[in-house]
């Protein structure tokens, strides 16, 4: 079975699929020109808080965030704002 592109008349593949041309690499979440901050979200809703800031608003959110793939980069930041201390033996992680 083979599967064709679909393009709109006049309109190069590269565009219809949102691709730029500055040379630039999109590598995830936040302002390319920025360095990443455990302390600060930098995707979603509560998007520019702090996770102290977080914890103080949507608690539940964070432990959310915590277990969720996404979160991984803040996990340590999270532990330390909810007092969480994680052991290897602990099942519920």
């Amino acid at each position: 079975m083979q599967v064709e592109a679909l393009t709109v008349a006049g309109q190069d593949d590269s565009e219809s699929k949102g691709v730029r041309d500055d040379g630039l690499v999109p590598v995830g979440p936040g302002e390319a020109s920025t360095t990443f901050d455990p302390t600060r979200l930098d995707f979603g809703h509560y998007i520019g808080m702090t996770i102290e800031e977080l914890a103080a608003v949507d608690a539940d959110y964070l432990r959310w965030l915590e277990r969720h793939p996404s979160g991984h980069r803040y996990r340590a930041e999270i532990q330390r704002v909810l007092g969480v201390t994680r052991f290897s033996t602990d099942w519920r992680q």
